[in-house]
């Protein structure tokens, strides 16, 4: 009474053909043939097998980029140093006599590694109206430890290093001399570098203390950068120099451009979190479909000697297959496109490009461990129930 009097062809698939000659080697070498056949039944129909990768692919590569982003986010916190922040203490004195000996109250302090005497000023650049940051930082004895994204760091007479922001305002590049004006002062200065500056857009060139003297030789250290050792609370090493300087130092912490994207966080969160109930719906989609696709190979499965298990196992590994194929994809083209997007990103911002930093290979490999046995475990009681199906059932669907 299940069967209609004249059996209608139902539309089905395309077939998957006969199989390849990788399977029967595969075969040959007495592999599980619930895995190769799995394996071949998720890759044996291109056009539908690279559609259900590509719509599984889309979601994970997403997460791959909101996975960067944290990433780098994440390596303004941790890294300072990597990220244009070697120091973790600016330093303001007067110039009075308690100023003169600032050096000696911060070298004082067993917390601080290194203190770098620097002064900056404001400097003009041909055609622009607006002044520029020129800073002096370190000298030739203790060379300031500029975190670089190109070229070399200064070393020799009139040598800087120039942010992404200043190197677009004059349209130049590393190894170009650059003509600014201090007062009516000229300064010219050899690019030898691009730093990573989050200051001021990246309109800043710096060059040690000791090129500044050159055109001013009374300039004096107005302010200091300190290094501080590993494991230092910045807060507190500020509050004890600010102490010792009885009054004629200003300490304060180096901003960090992160502490403004802390609430990014969240929003990358809620967005991984959509992402992945999109891949979840994609996912279910392709478990339907091969669990529909199989049931007429069912028979042919039970009639070659398969256990129910074995059956399921097949169903199962042909969905690991796809959704592998989805995240090794994913990971392959979305580590260097959010490179790329969030380089592009710091150096329109004039912070500069070489802030990316991608998700470790662990947490990659874990990423795509998750995907694919998550997807395995969904699609293992749909193939269960699928592989225990009555004969009868069985006639009915593929009649």
């Amino acid at each position: 009474g299940r069967v209609p009097p004249v059996p209608v062809a139902r539309p089905v698939g395309a077939a998957g053909g006969a199989l390849s000659g990788t399977a029967r080697r595969a075969l040959g070498l007495r592999l599980p043939p619930a895995l190769v056949l799995g394996w071949h039944k998720a890759f044996s129909r291109r056009p539908r097998s690279l559609a259900s990768v590509a719509r599984l692919t889309l979601p994970l590569l997403l997460i791959v980029v909101a996975m960067s982003a944290w990433t780098t986010i994440d390596r303004f916190h941790s890294s300072p140093e990597q990220v244009g922040l070697p120091a973790a203490l600016s330093v303001r004195v007067d110039s009075g006599p308690s100023g003169r000996n600032a050096l000696a109250v911060l070298e004082r302090d067993p917390q601080v590694a290194a203190a770098y005497p620097g002064a900056q000023v404001a400097a003009l650049v041909p055609g622009q109206t607006a002044t520029i940051a020129l800073r002096g930082l370190g000298t030739g004895r203790e060379p300031y430890p500029f975190v670089l994204a190109e070229g070399d760091r200064p070393r020799g007479r009139d040598e800087a290093v120039a942010g992404q922001g200043l190197l677009d305002l004059l349209d130049a590049r590393v190894g170009d001399w650059v003509r600014v004006t201090v007062g009516e002062q000229p300064q010219i200065l050899h690019i030898v570098g691009r730093s990573i500056e989050p200051e001021n857009a990246g309109r800043v060139i710096s060059t040690s203390l000791d090129t500044l003297r050159e055109n001013d030789p009374v300039l004096g250290p107005t302010l200091y950068q300190l290094r501080l050792r590993p494991g230092a609370d910045p807060r507190e090493v500020a509050g004890r120099l600010t102490a010792a300087g009885q009054g004629h130092l200003d300490v304060h912490t180096v901003a960090n451009p992160a502490d403004g994207l802390s609430p990014l966080r969240a929003v990358i969160t809620g967005l991984i979190a959509v992402l992945a109930l999109i891949g979840l719906i994609e996912l279910l989609t392709v478990i339907g479909g091969t669990v529909r696709e199989g049931e007429r190979d069912l028979l042919a499965l039970k009639a070659i000697g398969l256990s129910p298990r074995q059956i399921t196992a097949v169903t199962v590994t042909a969905t690991g297959c796809t959704v592998l194929a989805a995240a090794l994809a994913a990971t392959a083209v979305g580590t260097p496109f959010a490179r790329w997007l969030i380089d592009a990103q710091g150096a329109s911002s004039g912070i500069g490009a070489g802030i990316a930093r991608g998700p470790s290979p662990a947490l990659l490999a874990l990423f795509a461990a998750a995907a694919v046995l998550g997807a395995s475990a969904l699609a293992a009681l749909p193939a269960s129930r699928a592989a225990r199906r009555r004969l009868a059932d069985t006639l009915s669907a593929v009649a």
